[in-house]
């Protein structure tokens, strides 16, 4: 069943972009791409690695908070480190382990705390969903005559605030406590038993609300890097395009490769395709940028991949198989 499901996302994410690469005309796409040979391409280019590279920075710097809110105290640098290795997973193997899960197991080996380990990729992942929504509602306000999707919007702002609800049901003592006594119930494979263990870790920071909101912030702070490194690599391609857009954009196309995808090809191009289309930009300029968002992080995750067996030798790797297990 796993590899008939990594079969049919693969079938939606190479169908879904040859046909928007033949609609486009590669042969534009590479005249667009070739724009990077001008006097200051290069240069904006590179600003675009740099932005990323923030992002992964500031993505880190909020993962480290939450850690430190459970009392660990692990090095940036190594964090950082754990991060690029998770981004490898996630842009080159096809393993069910996933960039999230080897990042727990990290920090579980480290700190030999697996529920804070587990918990605290969660929070940061579900602050960084809800920060990036919230631009992405903050730009659709701003840009409203030009984009008249409510539908976009009002998905968003749905969205959004699933994931406050989510945070204000887990801070508060009567919900909280509610939401265990339901779960107890689930006793099969323990279900319920694990659930609870990451809502009593969520519920840890009911007096530690202010990590929760730098962790938000730090998460908005890395969207806007990552729009910043859209922008740079625009002016490397010599498109004409208001930030104000990317804004919107980068948000929204990030909602869209949650759903089922390798990962987020075919889908983030069709976003791009679609949104910036509609303030007059070539689908293959917007191809040009869209391919650029999956090869830059592959890029850098490289350097994951160099960590990744470095560290290797050090630890024994065969426990991501009963981490996945028991998580």
């Amino acid at each position: 069943m796993r590899y008939l499901k990594n079969i049919l996302k693969a079938v939606i994410s190479l169908g879904l972009l040859g046909y928007l690469i033949y609609q486009a005309d590669p042969q534009k796409i590479w005249e667009v791409i070739a724009q990077v040979g001008r006097a200051n391409g290069l240069w904006y280019l590179a600003a675009a690695f740099v932005w990323e590279g923030m992002a992964i920075l500031l993505m880190s710097m909020r993962w480290k908070k939450l850690l430190t809110g459970y009392g660990h105290q692990l090095v940036l640098k190594r964090l950082t480190g754990f991060y690029m290795i998770g981004l490898f997973f996630n842009n080159f193997l096809p393993t069910s382990i996933g960039g999230d899960v080897v990042r727990i197991y990290k920090v579980a080996e480290e700190t030999d705390d697996r529920t804070s380990a587990f918990a605290s990729v969660i929070i940061e992942r579900m602050l960084g969903i809800a920060a990036t929504l919230f631009l992405a509602i903050t730009a659709l306000f701003f840009i409203s005559q030009q984009f008249h999707s409510t539908r976009m919007m009002v998905i968003s702002i749905v969205l959004f605030f699933t994931i406050a609800l989510f945070f204000v049901f887990m801070l508060q003592n009567r919900s909280f406590t509610f939401l265990l006594r339901v779960f107890d119930r689930f006793t099969v494979f323990n279900i319920g038993e694990k659930i609870n263990k990451l809502f009593e870790a969520i519920h840890f920071f009911k007096k530690r609300r202010r990590i929760l909101l730098y962790v938000f912030l730090f998460s908005l702070g890395s969207q806007v890097a990552i729009i910043l490194m859209n922008y740079s690599l625009a002016l490397a391609f010599n498109v004409v395009l208001d930030i104000r857009y990317l804004f919107m954009v980068i948000p929204v196309t990030f909602v869209l490769t949650m759903l089922p995808s390798i990962n987020g090809v075919g889908l983030r191009d069709l976003g791009f395709v679609s949104l910036l289309g509609r303030v007059g930009v070539s689908s293959a300029a917007a191809l040009s940028l869209s391919f650029m968002n999956l090869f830059i992080p592959m890029a850098l995750s490289v350097w994951g991949a160099v960590l990744f067996v470095v560290q290797k030798r050090k630890s024994n790797t065969g426990g991501f198989d009963a981490l996945e297990t028991n998580l």
